[in-house]
């Protein structure tokens, strides 16, 4: 193992201290960022320790030395006692307030001890990153008072050492503090991209790409009319009986492994899937964007998952699906606020619902409005004239087959 693994290693096992199985992942992110800061401050804390000894200035040494200690301290009882976490940061943050103030006064002020209290708003910083906006604004009022505090302080209490704080140590304080509030800022809009990426994936993953795009644009009513759509309904012949008989895992499974399969046909054809409801599936072609197509493709898909089925077994079970597609004018929009839905309105969507529902198991029917639509390259047979509840007697086909030499749909 090289030099750079084991280095690796060594920071990971820091960095693991204080987690636990149930942790959530913004807790250890924050958690993992605190541990490091407790971590990198050590040997910084102990040379600094040793420098202050070296030169005659023990009451600063001893600052110095009593850092180390709550920091390593801190990482043990973190290591013990994860759940502890915000307690050990409350005092945490309460002892840097305390050690920079103790600096402060000890060197003789603001300016003699060149702004050492500036690092109290590692404090701030730390509560927001690690805490709450809530937590941050209180240990803000903490530092002002800190402060404060340095400001008074040195006019009552005699500083133990002389010193002129140089230009060369208020620059490094402060650039030492800007640089931890950069990160701190810096890890903020990171987490903010990272948040807003995943509620962008969540909502594409929820809507249509094309309806996503127009919500977040702030649209406040989405509705749209498609003079000529084609709606798709699938479900399990028989399902009830069969999910009596199975553990709500085995239920849940069978389902996930045949819609999963059924997704990536409607991603590969351009389609939209608008719901499952139970066992029953949904797509619609030619929405939210119009296509001339639509009608090909949804009797593609069709195909596609008829023979699926019929070609697999799905957790050791056999099934058949109903299918049922007709093809007409659609009404689409969002329906909701909070829990957001998008679906399809119109005679032409319950027709389709009906020739699933009027339909036999492992075939497809269609209406002779879709079937007009397709004729031309797939292989249709005539039903007949079929009873249809709401709609009276239909005339209605039973889609067959691709034609030879017809054009693929994609």
């Amino acid at each position: 193992m090289g030099a750079t693994s084991r280095v690796r290693r060594i920071w990971e096992y820091f960095l693991s201290l204080g987690s636990y199985p149930e942790e959530s992942r913004s807790r250890r992110g924050s958690r993992r960022i605190i541990v490091g800061v407790f971590v990198l401050s050590v040997p910084p804390n102990v040379v600094g320790g040793f420098s202050e000894l070296g030169s005659g200035r023990p009451w600063m040494s001893a600052i110095s030395f009593g850092t180390v200690a709550y920091l390593v301290g801190a990482l043990i009882v973190l290591r013990l006692r994860p759940r502890w976490f915000t307690a050990i940061l409350h005092v945490a943050f309460l002892f840097v307030l305390a050690e920079t103030l103790a600096t402060t006064v000890v060197l003789g002020g603001l300016q003699p001890s060149s702004g050492e209290i500036l690092f109290g708003l590692l404090a701030v910083l730390g509560a927001l990153v690690a805490l709450s906006l809530r937590a941050a604004f209180a240990w803000f009022i903490g530092f002002l008072i800190a402060v404060a505090a340095a400001t008074v302080l040195p006019n009552w209490i005699e500083p133990r050492y002389i010193v002129e704080g140089t230009s060369g140590e208020f620059a490094f304080n402060i650039a030492a503090v800007t640089a931890f509030a950069f990160a701190t800022m810096a890890y903020f809009v990171r987490q903010r991209n990272r948040l807003q990426k995943e509620s962008d994936d969540l909502l594409h993953n929820i809507l249509p790409d094309e309806i996503a795009n127009r919500l977040k644009e702030e649209e406040e009513m989405i509705a749209d009319h498609f003079d000529s759509a084609s709606v798709l309904f699938a479900d399990v012949v028989d399902f009830t009986p069969m999910s009596a008989g199975m553990t709500p895992s085995e239920l849940v499974g069978l389902l996930n492994d045949v819609f999963s399969t059924f997704d990536s046909f409607v991603d590969e054809l351009g389609l939209e899937k608008i719901k499952t409801v139970g066992d029953e599936y949904m797509v619609a072609s030619g929405v939210p964007v119009a296509r001339p197509d639509h009608a090909y493709a949804v009797a593609e898909l069709a195909l596609r998952i008829r023979d699926h089925v019929a070609a697999n077994d799905f957790d050791g079970r056999k099934i058949a699906l109903r299918i049922g597609i007709n093809s007409g004018p659609v009404v689409a929009g969002i329906i909701g606020t909070s829990k957001f839905s998008y679906d399809l309105w119109g005679d032409a969507v319950n027709t389709a619902s009906r020739m699933e529902s009027a339909g036999l198991a492992g075939s497809v029917q269609v209406s002779a409005a879709t079937h007009e639509l397709i004729q031309d390259r797939f292989v249709c047979e005539p039903r007949g004239v079929v009873p249809v509840r709401g709609k009276g007697d239909m005339k209605t086909y039973m889609l067959v087959s691709r034609r030879a030499n017809a054009p693929a749909t994609s």
